[in-house]
C-alpha cells in the first residue's frame, strides 16, 4: 500500500513565526503595562491609606488631650493658681525652674509655641537636649491636667509594685486641691469621704526626626528623616534607690509621617482684647488666634495664657513615608495665617482638620 505524503514540510513558515512573535510581544507588553500600572496604583492607595490612618490617629491624640487640658478633678483650680504651691516638688530635667509644678500664670494648663526655628525652642525649654532633633519651623504644645480616673487608696499589691512612688498626684477634697508627691495615697480601706488622688499629667508635643535637620535637608529620602509626632511625658526615675519625678529624656514616638501641626484657639472675649481679662464669657469663641503675632500678644504679663480659649481648630499635615518619582508636590497648604509649600519634592501630603471644645477652660 502506498502511503500518501505532503509536498510541503511540516511547521510554521518564517512569516507565520514573525507574526506569532509580534502578537506575543504585544500581549506580554500589555500584561506588563497592566501589572506596572496596578502596582503603581497599589502603592499610591497604600500610601493614602497609611496617611489617612496616621492623620486620624494624630488628630485623636491631640484633641483628646486638649479636651482634658485644665481638668483638675473637680478642684476649683483652673490653672492651679488657687491651689497650694507645689514648687517644693523637685522634678528632674524640668523645662525651667519649677516649670512642671509652678502655680503661677507663667505656666498655664495649655501652652502653645509657634516656633520660627528649631533652635529657639531648646534654649527656652531646657528639658530638650542635643538628642531632640526638632524639625525647623514646627510648633510645640504643652498640656497639663489630671488623669481621668482617681484612686482613693493603695493596696498591698500597689505597694509591692511601687505603683505610686515618685509620681506627682493632685489630691482633691471638695473644691480644694493641691499637688503632692508622697505619701500617696493612704492604705486601703478608707472612708467614702476620703480625698481623691488624680495622677498629674504633663505632655509636651512636637515634631522631630531621627537625624539632625541639617543632614535631612540633604537626604530627604533617608528613612531616618521621616518626621514624627513626639511626646515628652512627666514620669519618674529611680536612682540610688530613690524614685523621683522626671520629664523623660527619651520621648515617646507617637506617629510617623506627621510633618506639621497647627492649632487655632478660639477666644471667648467679647471686647476682643486679649491683653485684658476675659469678660462676660458665654462659651462661644469671639475670634481665633491664627498667626504668630496673635499668640505673641497674649503673654503671661497680661493674662493666664490661653485661659480664655474655649475651642481649638487642630490642623495636621501628614507626609507619605516614601517618595514617588512620578509625583511632584507643587501644592500650598494653608493653616489659618500660616502657609506651607510648595515643597517641590516627590512626597505626597494630606491635611486633616477637626475642632474640639475646651470644656475645662471656660469656667473661671
Amino acid at each position: 500500500m502506498k502511503i500518501p505524503t505532503r509536498d510541503d514540510p511540516p511547521g510554521f513558515s518564517t512569516v507565520e513565526l514573525l507574526i506569532s512573535m509580534a502578537l506575543g510581544l504585544l500581549v506580554v507588553g500589555a500584561i506588563g503595562s497592566l501589572f506596572v500600572q496596578h502596582k503603581t496604583n497599589y502603592r499610591q492607595n497604600e500610601q493614602f491609606a497609611l496617611m489617612q490612618e496616621n492623620g486620624r490617629f494624630a488628630l485623636n491624640l491631640l484633641t483628646s488631650d486638649l479636651a482634658l487640658a485644665g481638668f483638675w478633678g473637680g478642684a476649683d483650680c483652673n490653672d492651679l493658681s488657687r491651689c497650694p504651691s507645689a514648687s517644693a516638688i523637685s522634678v528632674q530635667n524640668d523645662c525651667g525652674t519649677n516649670w512642671t509644678t509652678t502655680t503661677t500664670s507663667s505656666s498655664p494648663a495649655t501652652h502653645y509655641l509657634m516656633a520660627p526655628s528649631a533652635d529657639s525652642i531648646p534654649a527656652d525649654w531646657p528639658c530638650f537636649n542635643s538628642n531632640d532633633y526638632l524639625k525647623p519651623g514646627t510648633n510645640l504644645l504643652a498640656l497639663r491636667h489630671a488623669e481621668g480616673k482617681p484612686v482613693h487608696c493603695q493596696t498591698e499589691e500597689d505597694k509591692r509594685n511601687d505603683r505610686f512612688a515618685g509620681l506627682i498626684y493632685l489630691r482633691t477634697g471638695g473644691s480644694s486641691g493641691s499637688l503632692i508627691q508622697s505619701p500617696v495615697p493612704p492604705d486601703c480601706p478608707v472612708s467614702f469621704s476620703s480625698a481623691a488622688y488624680w495622677r498629674y499629667i504633663v505632655h509636651i508635643y512636637y515634631i522631630d526626626t531621627k537625624l539632625r535637620p541639617a543632614i535631612c535637608a540633604s537626604k530627604p529620602n533617608d528613612g531616618r528623616c521621616i518626621p514624627r509626632l513626639m511626646r515628652k511625658t512627666l514620669t519618674r526615675e529611680t536612682k540610688d534607690g530613690k524614685t523621683t519625678p522626671k520629664i523623660e529624656d527619651e520621648p515617646g514616638e507617637l506617629v510617623e509621617g506627621i510633618e506639621y501641626f497647627h492649632i487655632e484657639f478660639g477666644i471667648d472675649d467679647p471686647d476682643l482684647d486679649v491683653t485684658n481679662d476675659c469678660d462676660n464669657m458665654d462659651g462661644v469663641p469671639d475670634f481665633y488666634l491664627l498667626s504668630r503675632e496673635d499668640y505673641g500678644a497674649i503673654t503671661p504679663a497680661h493674662l493666664d495664657e490661653l485661659d480664655c480659649a474655649v475651642s481649638a481648630r487642630v490642623h495636621v499635615l501628614v507626609r507619605s513615608m516614601e517618595s514617588d518619582s512620578n509625583y511632584t508636590d507643587d501644592k500650598t497648604y494653608t493653616f489659618g495665617a500660616v502657609t506651607l509649600g510648595p515643597f517641590g519634592d516627590h512626597f505626597r501630603r494630606k491635611v486633616f482638620t477637626t475642632t474640639v471644645q475646651l470644656r475645662n477652660q471656660q469656667y473661671h
